[in-house]
């Protein structure tokens, strides 16, 4: 009973960690840059944003992967909590790499702007 407590509470963190992170996936871009409307310098940011999401997209896969290889014992057929961190680690990256490709776009549309 306790350790169906004790997993229900990690999960419960995971899934609001989960809710933090999808909320503030992205950084707000230097408030200097669009000040001054500078679509050089916001296009750049957000490429650079998009690199770093991808990395942490990255970052989550090789932590499902460890989680896959070692997943702990199972209890009467219940995934092991190992498991169901695979499972989050994989949905973060792909909330990263939706994020990266939402910077991507703002870049590109900055890039656009830079050229009228």
């Amino acid at each position: 009973m306790i350790r169906k407590r004790n997993i229900l509470r990690g999960l419960v963190a995971v899934l609001m960690l989960v809710g933090v992170v999808a909320c503030a996936v992205m950084a707000s871009p230097p408030q200097d840059l669009v000040a001054k409307n500078d679509h050089a310098g916001l296009e750049t940011w957000y490429v650079k944003e998009a690199v770093h999401l991808r990395q942490r997209a990255k970052d989550m896969l090789v932590m499902a992967e460890a989680y896959q290889k070692n997943p702990g014992p199972s209890t009467r057929g219940v995934l092991s909590p190992k498991i169901d961190m695979a499972q989050h680690c994989q949905t973060l990256a792909a909330i990263y790499n939706k994020a990266a490709d939402e910077a991507e776009v703002i870049a590109q549309a900055h890039r656009d702007m830079r050229s009228h």
